[in-house]
């Protein structure tokens, strides 16, 4: 499965909805079947098949049907998300952490670890809530050794989902000043997207992470993706721009519901046409087909 790098928490605490575990995952404890709301069961990503569990409409893991040490843990704290654990071979891969002012999320903090449990990467998300649209986002990324970056951008919302994110910021990159800008923008389809009616998404801001397939999955946006387009640039202080395009078409069929039931994320050229490569596939079932 790709490395999944999610927006989040470390203050994990156990789950009021689950019991606590050791070196077994956790399994669901409760029947999806018996929620009269929509949620997927099962997620099939590039052929990986990933069970979800629930409690309730709590989601406590994704797990992978053949591989258990594969799998995505999540923490609540009441109705809040307050964690999510990703984990390959049963080694801890990532961490997030997210923290809430009035009901609002204020903050989220991803780590990435080394196979020996060492912090390589942390990415720390602070929220400014200044309009019913807007919302400035400072990115801080600390690479160790490798550099550091300050990023100040403004998410901009659009019937409940955010189709623009503009940025700007400096780093330090092997002891070298580098400036960066960044634009992102993001277009809908009017239906549902998989995650919608999972308890405490609704809260969990989207990062704009939708490379990985699976960060935009665990947010608040409402409907699901038909395009993105991101463009880059990054500038030493010595002189010299280098510049990046990344474009995906999303090509979904819906199921009766108006849910997802399989998607295709196709890469995009800088002129817009699919690139040679094959699309990643993501097919979903549900407690309700």
């Amino acid at each position: 499965m790709k490395k999944i790098l999610l927006c989040g928490s470390i203050a994990l605490l156990t789950l009021s909805c689950s019991s606590s575990h050791d070196d077994d995952a956790p399994f669901d404890n409760s029947d999806p079947s018996n929620q009269n709301v929509i949620l997927p069961t099962k997620m099939i990503m590039d052929g990986i098949v990933m069970k979800i569990n629930y409690n309730g409409t709590k989601i406590i893991s994704m797990i992978n049907n053949i591989n258990h040490g594969q799998r995505i843990e999540f923490t609540y704290t009441d109705e809040y998300v307050t964690g999510i654990k990703n984990y390959e071979n049963n080694v801890l891969e990532s961490t997030v952490e997210y923290g809430y002012s009035n009901g609002r999320m204020a903050s989220a903090i991803t780590k990435e670890y080394s196979l020996t449990g060492t912090v390589q990467n942390t990415v720390t998300f602070t929220y400014t809530y200044t309009s019913t649209t807007e919302i400035s986002v400072k990115k801080q990324t600390n690479s160790g050794a490798a550099g550091s970056s300050t990023i100040n951008s403004v998410f901009t919302y659009s019937n409940g989902n955010m189709v623009s994110n503009v940025g700007s910021g400096t780093g330090v990159v092997n002891g070298n000043t580098v400036n960066y800008t960044e634009a992102e923008t993001y277009t809908y389809t009017d239906k549902n997207y998989p995650f919608k009616n999972v308890k405490g998404f609704d809260k969990i801001i989207f990062n704009g992470n939708e490379s990985d397939g699976v960060s935009m999955l665990f947010s608040n946006i409402k409907n699901s993706l038909s395009s993105y387009k991101g463009q880059f640039t990054n500038t030493p202080a010595g002189g010299g721009t280098a510049t990046g395009t990344t474009s995906h078409k999303y090509t979904t069929t819906f199921n009766t519901a108006g849910y997802p039931s399989v998607e295709d994320r196709q890469s995009l050229d800088i002129n817009g046409n699919p690139t040679t490569s094959a699309p990643d596939k993501f097919i979903y079932e549900y407690n309700y087909q």
